[in-house]
């Protein structure tokens, strides 16, 4: 009886350890699988106080018109870019650091498929490859740009790829200087190449982090710097013009709402400007309802050669950590 009792128990203590095992698993990969935004300044969060100028797959006239953007570029709103530490998005592994962009790049693999790359930085980098990092870490600075070609600023991209032949391969389709297996990249896609860059493995970063912002369960949203005075709060996300606002909040910067929900685009999406960016947030208003804001909104800051917009502003950034200083 007790060497019945002893198996048995040793039994259970091995199913426990295994179901133990796969919890744990779980919620490192919950925890890991969680995105925020790559750059932030001291005491801010990430993102806050920043605009995406040239978003993705949209035309940057004033430096590569006729070419799509195949990532976000990253600029201050007030006062020069360089400097502003860049962080990142999520834990992973640098398999790339190096390249003169001009700076250096640095690639992240969080996945099998999925990467992240920050071009533009310094040439002082805070990690080296091989290394391992945790969502928010900081990889460097972004680097003063002393060229003339565009203002100092970081070049972010979430893309399945680390190298693919027809495009940083050895098989380039088109003729970019990157040369033969270079793992930045070109950066940009001609517009009028057979295929999307969604098609050849590029993602649309804002919506990508979308889909790994958590919500519910105590998490909240801050009204960022670039926010509006006041916002249209609609019974659900506006898919088109045809929506009317239900009402208007009043916004103040650093104001903080329940997050209930987000809705973002597809990360693999078609669009050719910034109207194509889709991301908006259920937040509990003060009375107790629950209404849908957009967090990041077309800005025509910058357009295309076709006058649409191809900067992002955002009104809503996911509560975390403030930066610390460095």
């Amino acid at each position: 009886m007790n060497n019945r009792l002893t198996r048995r128990h040793a039994v259970r203590a091995c199913l426990t350890a295994v179901l133990m095992s796969r919890f744990n698993l779980a919620a490192a990969q919950t925890e890991t699988s969680i995105f925020r935004y790559p750059i932030g300044m001291p005491d801010r969060m990430l993102g806050d106080g920043f605009l995406v100028r040239h978003g993705y797959s949209t035309e940057n006239t004033w430096y590569f018109p006729g070419y799509l953007h195949t990532g976000e570029d990253w600029y201050v709103v007030e006062g020069d870019t360089a400097g502003a530490g860049v962080y990142a998005v999520a834990a992973g592994d640098v398999v790339f650091a190096g390249s003169d962009y001009p700076g250096r790049v640095v690639i992240i693999q969080h996945a099998p498929d999925l990467f992240s790359m920050y071009g533009h930085l310094d040439y002082a980098l805070a990690v080296t490859e091989g290394n391992r990092v945790e969502r928010a870490q900081l990889l460097g600075t972004v680097l003063a740009r002393t060229d003339g070609r565009a203002p100092s600023h970081l070049h972010f991209e979430i893309r399945t790829f680390l190298t693919t032949p027809e495009v940083n391969g050895d098989a380039p389709r088109y003729g970019f200087a990157c040369g033969l297996n270079c793992p930045p990249g070109p950066g940009y896609w001609p517009i009028d190449a057979p295929e999307h860059p969604s098609a050849m493995g590029w993602c649309n970063p804002t919506h990508v982090i979308g889909h790994h912002t958590p919500s519910g369960d105590g998490t909240e949203v801050v009204v960022a710097r670039t926010a509006p005075e006041t916002v249209a709060v609609r019974a659900s996300p506006a898919t088109d013009g045809t929506v009317d606002p239900l009402t208007s909040l009043a916004l103040r910067p650093g104001n903080r709402f329940p997050l209930l929900a987000i809705d973002a685009g597809a990360e693999a999406s078609d669009g050719t400007s910034a109207e194509a960016d889709h991301l908006w947030c259920q937040i509990a208003l003060p009375d107790g309802t629950k209404r849908w804001v957009q967090a990041a909104v077309p800005s025509t800051h910058d357009t295309g050669s076709d006058g649409r917009p191809s900067s992002l502003q955002f009104v809503l950034l996911p509560a975390a950590t403030p930066v610390v200083a460095r």
